[in-house]
């Protein structure tokens, strides 16, 4: 008898990845259901072992999650958000800098000091039984230099990586995703003055931003560079619903923080009014999510940290923070 397929069934490993994703990232279902599908096209083996498994690349106005979304893919596979190679392109802006990644070459100096950032026995260390492979990050590319540019062109296509040791690294089983924020001057003028990461509610679609952040990428990288790559995802402009759904999960992440780090049970209850305090203070289009995140440090915290350092706060207390006269204020129940 014919069996009929069911489009919709996905891996215990994908519905794992989707249950982390929906606790650490709001409002970029584009960007999960790329990383998503990236995994269920490894596990059926349905991709070239030629190549790395998936070259992405990411555009958007910065505090967005983009990095934010790797981490969290890395958490949801392998239960830690740092397990990948990370670049960070900005400390490659000068072409002499790319001894960093692939270790100096025989006869200069350095040779033996500088070990190269990615090699086969690292590569082992990182894949696991379960998933035979790995992440590669490197975040804000537009920042690097010509050399890097250069490099990944090897890297996106043929999966292969040669060191200063002449030693070929094998990249075929990496997941690369690039990150970057070109473009967002322009999106900026799109949305309206100062909606730098926010949804202005007029000026452009999703499409037109696209759009307009493709056309930012072209004129900065090379065709080769635009070939190799599998998916541009776009991610979108932040509401303040979003931020609102931001604020609630920093607020648990903070809750089991103090739970598993403290070693005891102390609440934090942020009034209505302290809620709406710090969501407006921390609502800043320039800084998109990151502004949330340092206004809950500074106002949630800090001042909950020092209560417990200084041992003010004892086992099953409630810290209540409330807002009066426009100034915070903390009180133990």
């Amino acid at each position: 008898m014919p069996r009929k397929i069911d489009t919709e069934a996905v891996s215990e490993q994908a519905k794992v990845l989707r249950a982390k994703f929906a606790t650490r990232i709001i409002g970029q279902s584009e960007a999960t259901d790329a990383l998503t599908i990236t995994l269920e096209k490894y596990l059926s083996g349905f991709y070239d072992r030629r190549r790395p498994i998936a070259n992405l690349l990411f555009l958007g106005p910065t505090g967005t999650g983009k990095t934010s979304t790797v981490e969290a893919f890395a958490e949801g596979l392998f239960g830690d958000r740092n397990k990948m190679f990370k670049i960070n392109c900005g400390e490659f802006q000068q072409d002499h800098e790319i001894a960093k990644i692939l270790g100096s070459p025989p006869g200069y100096l350095g040779h033996r000091e500088t070990t190269p950032l990615i090699t086969n026995a690292k590569i082992a260390g990182m894949i696991t039984f379960d998933l035979g492979f790995f992440i590669l990050l490197l975040d804000e590319i537009e920042k690097s230099s010509d050399s890097l540019w250069n490099l990944l062109l090897g890297i996106l296509d043929k999966g292969t990586l040669t060191l200063g040791t002449c030693e070929v690294v094998d990249l075929s089983k990496a997941i690369i995703v690039m990150t970057s924020n070109i473009g967002s001057k322009e999106m900026a003028s799109k949305l309206g003055q100062d909606s730098l990461g926010f949804c202005s509610g007029f000026g452009a679609t999703k499409d037109e931003l696209l759009d307009t952040a493709m056309s930012a990428a072209r004129r900065k990288f090379q065709p080769e560079f635009i070939n190799r790559i599998d998916q541009f995802v776009m991610f979108n402009t932040l509401t303040r619903e979003n931020i609102e759904e931001i604020y609630e999960l920093e607020l648990t992440a903070l809750r089991m923080q103090i739970s598993m780090q403290a070693k005891m049970h102390v609440l934090v209850e942020p009034s209505p009014a302290a809620r709406n305090a710090v969501l407006k203070e921390g609502y800043d289009p320039k800084f998109g999510a990151r502004f949330l995140k340092r206004t809950i440090e500074k106002r949630i915290t800090l001042p909950v940290a020092r209560a417990m350092a200084s041992g003010q706060l004892n086992n099953m207390d409630c810290v209540v923070i409330d807002v009066e006269a426009g100034q915070f204020r903390y009180w133990i129940t």
